[in-house]
This record gives structure tokens, sequence and C-alpha cells, in this order.
């Protein structure tokens, strides 16, 4: 195995401590010792591991990182990383949720989260009080790209990079280089399913059925960002379980105006 680069955003609050840091052993031992919400963490393949310190004084509603591996014969290959996806991540984006102090929705001001080739883990109890850490029990974990080094032996690579790309911090402001145009493509994504929302609520109003209005939502679970997944999932659901009212009244909601806006930290 090669040489690991990191890119953090220090400059932004959000440095990584690597393994050459004399902290970085008590800060792993730390993380591992919170192994809710599952029996273990995924912290099979520790090569290049980094420690997220979030000392940014905001939390953090979602964040992307990258891993890049460079061949012996000089290919590049990239796997990415995000946490985005939750209901509760969705809601807080379109102004109409706080941030949750629970396991692990959001990165709270703080707390740390260990980042492997593997995906990301850790939770918000090295920072809520006990009482308050055994309420809420949400959990926001790693989506990704699969398995760690793209199926690469560890021999064949040169060098490996990890680099924080985007971070969405609880006041709308994103820091990061964004190479993957994430924080576009969620601003389309949520522009989207406002639109989609408020032709569901002029059919819900005229009369349609449930099935018309799934028929203006569906074109939404064709979309490749998870929140078009997660308010897809969510709208169904309400499809299906909510009375005429509820149903109407939960569309409003979701065609109203995004009260939080995104914005990039320079």
């Amino acid at each position: 195995m090669g040489r690991t680069e990191y890119h953090d955003l220090a400059e932004f609050g959000l440095p990584f401590v690597t393994a050459d840091d004399p902290a970085f052993q008590s800060l792993l031992s730390d993380i591992l010792s919170r192994p809710e919400p599952f029996d273990s963490w995924l912290t099979g393949d520790m090569e290049g591991a980094a420690v997220l310190l979030n000392r940014s004084g905001k939390a953090i509603v979602a964040l992307a990182y990258v891993w890049s591996y460079t061949t012996l014969e000089g290919d590049t290959r990239t796997n990415r990383y995000s946490n985005l996806g939750s209901s509760r991540q969705l809601d807080f984006l379109n102004g109409r949720g706080k941030v949750a102090r629970d396991l692990g929705t959001f990165i709270l001001a703080g707390s740390k989260r260990l980042i492997t080739q593997q995906g990301m883990c850790g939770n918000n109890l090295d920072v809520l009080p006990p009482e308050e850490g055994v309420h809420g029990r949400s959990y926001s974990g790693v989506g990704g790209g699969g398995s760690s080094r793209l199926g690469i032996e560890s021999d064949k690579i040169a060098a490996q990079e990890l680099r924080l790309d985007l971070v969405i911090f609880e006041d709308g402001s994103c820091a990061g280089p964004d190479a993957s145009g994430l924080l576009n493509n969620l601003k389309e994504s949520l522009e989207l399913q406002r639109s989609a929302s408020q032709k569901a609520v002029t059919a819900l109003r005229n009369g349609a059925s449930n099935g018309e209005v799934f028929d203006i939502i569906r074109p939404l679970a064709r979309q490749r960002q998870s929140v078009s997944t997660t308010f897809t999932h969510m709208a169904v659901h309400q499809l299906i379980n909510a009375e005429a009212p509820e149903l109407l009244a939960w569309f409003e909601r979701a065609a109203e105006p995004a009260a939080l806006r995104l914005r990039r930290l320079h």
C-alpha cells in the first residue's frame, strides 16, 4: 500500500486526525467504546483511516467524502460516500425541522467520526448528556460507493487519498470543493420535490385520486439523489396511510418554499 494523502476542511473547523497523530488512538478508542446503534462498527480495514473532528461550533446536517486510489499502472479510481438520505435531514433542509439531538441524524458540534474505507462510524454520545443520549435513537449512517478500494489489491495501489468533499452546516452554509456537484444536485432535487408537491396539491383540491397523485411523484423515484428517494418513500407512505385532509396538508407543507437557504462558504 502506498502513501495516503488527506484533504480535510480544517479552515472551517473540520480537521482530520490521522494515525501518525498521538491523539489518534485515544479518539479511536472513544469512538469504538460507543457501539450504538449497531453491535459493532465496521472497522475491519483501518488502512488510511482518519478521525473527523467537528470543531466548527455548528451541527453538520450532511457530508460527503471521497476515497481515491491510484494504481501502480497509473489508473485512478474513486469511491464516493454521503450520509444524506434520512427523513429528518430532508425535513431540516426544507426548513421544516430542527437539529435533532439524537444518536446521529446530525453530527453535533464537538462530536467526532471515524472514516474508514468501509464507511463512517461514531455517534453523538461523546457530546450528549446521558439523559439525552438514551432518547431519540435515530441514526443517519453512511451511504456510499461499495467495498473498500473497489476490489483493488492493496499491493497494486501506489497512492490513496481521502478528501472531505462537501459539508452542509445547520445554518445552511456549505464548505468543500464538491467535486461531484452534490450541492447543485441537492438544490435541484429539493426544487423538484416542491414542484411535484405543488402539482399534487392542485390535483387533490380538484378531486384527484391517490393513484393520480402517485403518478405525479413517481418521476422523482428515478432521480439518483438519495433525498428524492427518501421523499418518494415518505409521500407513498402518506398516500397509503393518511386520510384526505391529512394527505392534502402534508403536500401543502412539502410545497412551501424552503426556509433554509443553502449557500457556499468562501
